[in-house]
């Protein structure tokens, strides 16, 4: 039976495909079977940031409305390395659908289908979701094992993170859950008491940390070629998303990192003076 992992925010702009980009090909790279669905009509990037914007044919409309099947649909993305020690991996793709109009079916029937179809084919499914409050929002969060919310390491956009854990306790998703990603952590920020701290940003949204990441421009310049951080022979830019990945499969992966000139035991709250 495999889980299904939705990544969402309730502001745009915070690294949400990069990140669900990334968990999926290290996740394959494992060796799961993996699926990412791209539900984001009007910035879809998932083909984009994967180098296979022309080939991916069918999005999750085309499947919810049954004009084909989710193993007919999907298109498998093949990612070879550069570094010959590594295993190269495959993942699964559909691409953004245009619009949620017209289904032909209620979104609860449709995302409660498509998670039970794609369970029994992979995994792990990886559902990018858009910005915001999206026609899927509350069945998928309904429905997911996991809700992982992604926020920028800023003040507005930890506010948004704040707002959606308010509406994702509304609708009953319960607390387990929820885990929440800190992407472009910056630790000088938080030395000079200019950002919130680990700890602080915990505190305030009350959702379980799972995941935090660096601003990185590696990245970036891989995602403008099509690749992921585990196309890249790195070791180093794949260390974050590592830990991510190693506590979805349960191990237990302790905040360890170091960053230079500063005591990690420092960035966990705001520099007050």
């Amino acid at each position: 039976m495999g889980k299904s992992i939705m990544l969402t925010s309730f502001k745009g702009g915070v690294g949400k495909s990069t990140v669900a980009v990334n968990i999926s090909a290290g996740l394959a790279e494992r060796g799961h079977k993996v699926l990412i669905v791209d539900l984001d009509p009007s910035s879809g990037s998932v083909d984009l940031f994967m180098g296979c914007e022309n080939d991916t044919l069918y999005n999750f409309c085309d499947v919810a409305q049954k004009m084909t099947a989710i193993e007919d649909a999907v298109y498998l993305k093949k990612s070879g390395l550069k570094n010959k020690d590594e295993p190269a991996f495959s993942l699964g793709v559909l691409k953004a659908p245009p619009s949620y109009d017209d289904m032909g079916v209620s979104h609860d029937d449709a995302v409660a289908e498509f998670i039970g179809a794609a369970n029994d084919l992979y995994d792990f499914i990886i559902f990018d979701c858009p910005s915001g409050k999206f026609a899927l929002l509350e069945a998928l969060a309904k429905k997911a094992d996991y809700v992982f919310v992604v926020t920028m390491h800023s003040a507005v956009s930890i506010r948004s993170a704040e707002r959606l854990a308010s509406f994702l306790s509304e609708n009953d998703v319960k607390s387990e859950r929820a885990r929440l990603i800190i992407n472009g952590f910056n630790p000088k920020s938080v030395a000079k008491g200019l950002n919130l701290g680990i700890v602080d940003i915990i505190e305030r949204s009350k959702i379980k940390l799972i995941g935090l990441l660096e601003i990185n421009e590696q990245i970036r310049d891989l995602q403008e070629m099509g690749k992921t951080v585990y196309e890249a022979g790195n070791k180093k830019i794949r260390q974050p998303f590592d830990d991510i990945i190693g506590r979805i499969l349960d191990s237990n992966i302790i905040l360890s990192r170091k960053y230079a000139g500063y005591r990690t035991s420092k960035l966990y709250f705001k520099n007050e003076k």
